[in-house]
């Protein structure tokens, strides 16, 4: 009995504790869409997308949240994922306020959907009917011009959006469009009128100037708001690296170390510093130094991401005439390992650049190193120096950096030692806390305690197909021909790397590619004649067949990574011949076409086949399985495809298979990266900083090349790759023991 009435009690308390944290959860949520609302009207837009997520953690039924999310992927453009909030809203009880349907309509209708456009337009001249409100007037008869439109284009032709690869042809414009933009969501709460200006100047063209000139005055000298962020494309710009740019505006005037612990985003924070320079008018030519293996990740952010784009130094322009490139180029991107040789450095050196960006700056800490010469050399008028150890052996690495951004700060290299190292041990810092001080003034650290940003887990396995006969002699002629031109010296090897991953990913792409280059020049040898034949009699891969069992099994939603378009068509035909519904995602898709494409996938599709643009700059947190076809050689490329789902906004674990085929670079690759040393339960981020260690002249790929083509035989191969897998292990020890170091030295005095 006292154990029933003990029973009671706590199911009592329980249920008062559930009831209390919902009702805390509610307020939380209440107060947090007042600030969304205030954030949405003064145009503060990635702080009220932010606010709007968090209150669907806490309340994902919540209708403000919902429709005003809506609305801002809708002024973004981003249709699918306007609908996709406005598709919950209407689950809800109670009708859709009339502004909805009406930009339901107009969502649905770019987005191709002919049917669900003409039902959101009907309904939206039904909610109105009758309406006393004069906003809505003007509307009513540019909607029905609209749904004429859509009614006839109905009539003519089937919604595009279905199974398969689909064209890029947009839908004609409706012949009347409306005359006036779709009116605010307002979600209760009147819209604020812009800020007015002082002088009532707006009939003359002198009064648009001056009105232009204050505007553009009043932004540049206050940095409180990041006009930047409403211009993104895919980036979560969090609270901390918000507050990061304006602190290094503000206070550091664009001079500034961001030494972020690993996995916090220091590139994200850069490039919004330089985006907001750049929008401000403040920076209009920028030179950005980073590892080889970084360049490409760099040039691909700042232009899908920041609407930048970069410029290298691997054309033929380039190698033709270096100085008219280095000159001309408004925003180049380029490896440290190129700019300081003395033939480009003396080039770099005679330039002014407004801003100039090095990614992992601990390869400037030594004042000797032709990298610390070069940086020093720069006429620049903004730095930042990016890296999460800003010590590694020697406290004066530390000084020598400062002393780039802000020569004086720490006085002479024996002042700092006198002050501040222990004699005898140049790793024992004295006067800690002063030190920090000093810091403080050039130098930003936000660390993953602060911060506390907690993912669910992702779990990877490696999925080893074993290939028909026809399979792998096709396989074993490919590296044959790779091997012996890549030791010839008289190829390019980004070239011979391309063909050797296409042989890896499926005969068809091999077979493709092979078929280009045997069109390209009749000098070809015989040998690329013999690997077309065995590519064209190959037939469905063996990879082909396991992933289409693999689908079939499958549960929750599912994206197929894989690097070439010919190997896309091949998954097209998998999906197909299973009746596995699909849809397609290719980088050459027009806007509407990849909004199309995920909003399909989204609500009715399980799976996604998508080439790497699907890995940059979408978010993909309603999946949670990813397939990897085929291995990029850049683990840095994985990490970017595992980030559009493992990612903020995830609550289930997230899987990740990656397709090999037996006996090729890939089960190499995978063996070393997977089992040797763990990188898919590394900290984000943190393989990029392991591989910065590991070769700074050569791009990661081109050392896999190497290993492989240099390499005669299977035991040798295996011998090559577990040598880089013990370099690579060394690379992550030494990473986490400075780690460890700076996080001891620094603390969390220096957060944003």
């Amino acid at each position: 009995m006292a154990e029933d009435k003990q029973e009671r009690r706590r199911r009592q308390l329980k249920q008062r504790e559930t009831e209390t944290r919902r009702a805390d959860e509610q307020y939380e949520a209440y107060q947090l869409l007042s600030e969304a609302q205030a954030g949405y009207r003064r145009g503060a837009l990635a702080e009220a997308t932010r606010l709007l997520k968090k209150i669907l953690r806490l309340d994902s039924a919540n209708a403000g949240a919902l429709g005003l999310l809506g609305q801002i992927h809708f002024d973004a453009q981003e249709d699918a994922d306007a609908l996709y909030h406005w598709n919950l809203l209407r689950k809800q009880p109670g009708r859709l306020p009339p502004h909805v349907l009406y930009l339901s309509g107009i969502a649905n209708l770019r987005c191709k959907k002919l049917a669900e456009s003409e039902r959101s337009f009907e309904a939206f001249l039904e909610a109105i009917e009758g309406a006393k409100e004069k906003k809505w007037q003007p509307l009513r008869a540019q909607t029905a011009n609209w749904l004429v439109e859509v009614q006839r284009q109905a009539s003519v032709s089937q919604s595009p959006v279905r199974s398969g690869v689909e064209s890029d042809a947009t839908p004609a414009t409706p012949a009347t469009a409306p005359s006036i933009a779709p009116p605010s969501l307002e979600v209760g709460l009147k819209v604020l009128p812009p800020e007015p200006v002082p002088l009532d100047l707006r009939g003359s063209l002198a009064g648009f100037f001056i009105r232009r000139g204050y505007w553009m005055l009043k932004h540049t000298q206050s940095f409180e708001d990041l006009i930047c962020l409403p211009g993104l494309e895919g980036v979560d710009a969090y609270i901390y690296q918000q507050e990061t740019v304006r602190k290094v505006l503000r206070q550091f005037h664009g001079r500034a170390l961001l030494a972020d612990e690993v996995g916090l985003g220091k590139t994200i924070e850069a490039c919004l510093i330089l985006k907001e320079y750049w929008q401000r008018g403040m920076v209009g030519r920028a030179l950005i130094l980073t590892p080889p293996s970084l360049v490409s990740q760099w040039r691909s952010e700042l232009d899908g991401k920041f609407g930048l784009p970069a410029r290298v130094p691997d054309t033929q322009a380039f190698r033709v005439n270096p100085e008219q490139f280095w000159r001309e180029e408004p925003l180049i991107v380029a490896s440290l390992a190129l700019a300081r040789r003395d033939s480009q450095a003396a080039i770099l050196s005679s330039l002014h650049w407004d801003l100039v960006i090095v990614d992992e700056a601990h390869a400037l800490k030594n004042r000797a190193s032709a990298n610390w010469r070069l940086v020093n050399s720069l006429q620049k008028h903004f730095l930042l120096l990016l890296t999460a150890t800003p010590v590694e052996n020697n406290l004066v690495e530390l000084y020598n950096l400062i002393t780039l951004l802000k020569p004086g700060l720490l006085e002479t290299e024996a002042d700092f030692k006198k002050r501040f190292v222990t004699a005898g041990k140049p790793k024992s810092p004295k006067n800690p806390q002063r030190l920090r001080e000093l810091l403080a003034d050039v130098m930003i650290r936000n660390t993953r305690a602060v911060v506390d940003i907690k993912l669910p887990r992702r779990i990877a396995s490696t999925v080893k197909v074993s290939p028909s006969a026809a399979e792998v002699e096709l396989y074993r002629r490919v590296s044959a021909f790779v091997a012996e031109r890549y030791k010839k010296n008289g190829h390019s090897t980004l070239a011979l790397s391309t063909l050797q991953r296409e042989a890896g990913s499926s005969p068809r792409a091999i077979g493709r590619a092979v078929q280009r280059a045997i069109a390209a020049g009749p000098e070809q040898s015989t040998a690329l004649q013999e690997i077309f034949g065995l590519a064209a009699m190959a037939g469905e891969s063996s990879k082909g067949a396991q992933l289409g069992e693999m689908l079939l099994r499958a549960q929750g939603k599912t994206v197929v990574f894989t690097e070439f378009i010919a190997t896309l068509e091949e998954l097209v035909e998998v999906c197909r011949a299973r009746s596995i519904p699909f849809a397609v995602f290719r980088g050459d898709l027009s806007r509407a076409g990849k909004e199309a494409a995920i909003l399909h996938f989204r609500e009715e599709a399980n799976v996604l086949l998508s080439t790497g643009a699907g890995g940059e700059g979408r978010n993909l947190q309603f999946a949670r399985t990813i397939i990897n076809y085929d291995v990029p050689w850049n683990p840095m490329r994985l990490e970017q495809r595992i980030g559009r789902m493992h990612r903020i906004g995830q609550t289930q674990d997230v899987f990740v298979f990656n397709f090999c085929q037996a006996g090729s670079v890939e089960e190499q690759l995978l063996r070393v990266l997977h089992d040797k040393i763990n990188m898919f339960e590394l900290v984000i981020g943190e393989i990029d900083a392991i591989l910065g260690r590991l070769d700074d002249e050569r791009d990661f790929a081109e050392v896999v090349l190497d290993l492989w083509a240099s390499s005669a035989g299977d035991d040798q191969r295996e011998q090559a790759f577990n040598g880089l897998a013990d370099q690579l292990l060394a690379a992550r020890k030494t990473q986490t023991e400075i780690e460890a170091f700076d996080r001891e030295l620094f603390k969390e005095d220096l957060e944003a």
